[in-house]
């Protein structure tokens, strides 16, 4: 695992002097050692935290020809077959490394290697030959890569923003679009970022440069398409797929260990784990005092059950530092409204105590149906498909006087539905649009005084959702937006701001492919989704992992919060302060006295929705100024 970067269309010392810059920005990505190289028209350098071959990995690394060099960030997992493979047909290795079995790969199949490489990466290969550079990122994103194209031809790419900010030229300006997707959706779909002029590649997609120009295109493309199968055969193939996935994974000359929430998806990862190693597993959890956030007593049941050296981190509501806003920021390196940030930095932080590397069961929701958003934005199309429009309109005429009933428990029950009602006279891409949303569009443009929001999935191929089931539809826009921008985003910079490197085993290349096979009737059943993957596990784990009731992996930040946090926010937008100006004075301070109100007396659902916008504009006040970003 490392971090990346380079500047191209610059020849001689100011390229390697501005690429040992961004190097310098990328140490908690790569500990281990870095190094940097000039290569025609381009630098490029990295930063490397050392898994497999610990004393003779070093990038850059110029493969034995010499004609290509390459900086790589991530894990190949099928590294023993290919490089078997490549030596039958001649080659010999100086490494054990993947990374040279990726470079030879490349130097003998160009991007032909792109249909055999299964890993989590994004890595640059110069091409002395052509002088030219080509950029990969995975097929599914699980590793980041930044980039900037100068007036000039130049281009500058970096593994984080931060990094890449360290180049000169590029402007901190905020992309005013961008900032209103974050508003609404919580988080920034790639291409875009919150810095004009920068972008990030997309999930499988390859950038080629050469001569001043940069050609992107798309390698690989995420596209349901179901085969029948039976349950039985489903099951089967699925858990065959995860015992490869993580043995696989699990292969490392340092420590490896898991995350281990209590959840159906960390649970079957580490039950796979546990079968696969000779000494005992250690597996990391968090807990907290308040037990509807609190799954620590499911996760220490499962280790029990297991065997596991299991490692538990206390979190109480009265921890909050904020000096936490700052590394988040800093290792996000654009505001994120994921409040799950704050557990997994904490426990990153926890876990590289014991070991380098960590699995964690990131993907199954999105691969397999498991969240409830999905369930609602199904039942919203459904009853839009075969409702007609009066009578649609007749049950919110009821639903507006059923709200005058003080009742208990009816205004709730009466508010949702009268929400899924309305959601019914949009399209599916606006009913799943809102069902997520942080702020409603209305309300962002309130905040902000216009209203020029991107659409989070305006860059998937249309033709991968038609003729989709509600459910399918759905997992398909998370699996390529919100899994992405926000789940591996928060992943990725986390741990490796605790220099932890995580690997994800549901989304190895063979598990997605099944996924992409598998036909709905196995993946949702009901109102329960996963099934698949709970049938595949279920023999591993007790009981309690499957009647305990899904959370995410939260924290209670609404009563979290105290009187620390109130005072920096009120500071951070205080006139004068950078981000004071960049907001809608009234509707700024509506949000903010709401977000103060629910977490004084809400309940968990409003606390949390509240806490979460504050929580974001907190961020973007403190990256403003972080970053000295310009409004």
């Amino acid at each position: 695992m490392c971090g990346i970067n380079g500047i191209l269309g610059t020849e001689g010392a100011s390229a390697l002097e501005g690429v040992e810059r961004m190097n310098a920005r990328l140490v908690h990505r790569g500990p281990d050692e870095g190094g940097a190289v000039a290569r025609g028209a381009c630098a490029l350098g990295m930063r490397r935290l050392s898994i497999l071959d610990l004393a003779s990995g070093a990038q850059p690394m110029t493969s034995a020809c010499g004609r290509f060099t390459i900086v790589y960030n991530g894990e190949c997992y099928d590294t023993d077959e290919l490089r078997a493979e490549l030596e039958a047909e001649g080659a010999r290795f100086r490494t054990t490394t993947d990374t040279e079995v990726v470079l030879e790969l490349w130097a003998r199949r160009g991007r032909r290697a792109l249909d055999v490489l299964n890993g989590m990466f994004a890595f640059a290969v110069h091409d002395a030959r052509a002088d030219s550079v080509t950029l990969v990122r995975d097929p599914v994103g699980i590793k980041p890569l930044f980039l900037w194209r100068g007036p000039g031809g130049e281009l500058a790419f970096s593994s984080e923003l931060a990094s890449l900010l360290e180049h000169a030229e590029i402007p901190r300006r905020i992309d005013r679009r961008s900032l209103a997707t974050l508003l609404v959706d919580r988080s920034i779909p790639d291409p875009h970022t919150l810095f004009e002029g920068v972008e990030q590649l997309p999930p499988g997609h390859i950038a080629t440069w050469v001569g001043g120009r940069l050609h992107v295109e798309r390698y690989w493309t995420y596209a349901l398409a179901p085969e029948p199968m039976t349950e039985r055969d489903a099951v089967r193939e699925l858990r065959q797929r995860l015992e490869s996935s993580v043995r696989s994974q699990l292969v490392a000359d340092v420590p490896v260990g898991v995350f281990l929430s209590g959840g159906i998806d960390s649970s079957t990862v580490a039950a796979l784990a546990a079968r696969e190693v000779d000494a005992p597993l250690h597996t990391f959890s968090v807990g907290f005092a308040s037990p509807e956030y609190d799954e620590s007593a499911v996760a220490r049941e499962v280790a029990v059950h297991l065997g596991t050296v299991h490692h538990e981190l206390r979190v109480e509501d009265a921890e909050y530092d904020p000096a936490l806003l700052d590394r988040i920021v800093d290792h996000v390196g654009q505001p994120l409204g994921d409040l799950s940030c704050i557990p997994t930095w904490l426990v990153s932080r926890f876990a590289r105590e014991e070991v380098t590397v960590a699995l964690s069961g990131d993907g199954g929701d999105e691969l397999f149906g498991g969240y409830d958003h999905m369930k609602w934005a199904a039942r919203v199309q459904r009853v839009a498909d075969r409702t007609p429009a009066f009578a649609r309109r007749m049950g919110q005429a009821v639903l507006a006087g059923a709200a005058l009933v003080p009742a208990a428990g009816i205004a709730e029950r009466t508010r949702r539905a009268r929400k899924g009602l309305a959601l019914t006279f949009l399209d599916r891409h606006e009913q799943l649009r809102r069902l997520m949303s942080l702020h409603s569009e209305e309300e962002a443009a309130a905040l902000l005084g216009e209203r020029r929001a991107l659409h989070p999935w305006a860059d998937i191929p249309e033709e991968t959702l038609e003729g989709l089931a509600p459910e399918e539809f759905a997992m398909a826009v998370l699996a390529q937006t919100y899994m992405t921008s926000a789940i591996l985003t928060k992943v990725d910079r986390m741990s490796m701001a605790a220099s932890l490197e995580v690997r994800v085993p549901i989304l190895d290349r063979r598990v997605v492919e099944f996924a992409l096979r598998c036909p709905l009737e196995h993946k949702v059943r009901g109102a329960v989704g996963k099934h698949v993957l709970r049938q595949s596990g279920r023999p591993l784990l007790p009981d309690a992992v499957y009647s305990a009731p899904k959370r995410g992996f939260g924290l209670p930040i609404g009563r979290w919060f105290d009187g620390a946090f109130w005072d920096q926010l009120e500071e951070l937008f205080r006139p004068g302060r950078p981000a004071a100006s960049l907001f809608d004075e009234r509707a700024l301070r509506r949000t903010i006295e709401r977000g103060r109100a629910a977490h004084l007396e809400g309940a968990r659902v409003s606390r949390q929705a509240a806490a979460a916008r504050v929580w974001l504009l907190a961020q973007i006040g403190r990256w403003m100024e972080r970053f000295g970003v310009a409004a």
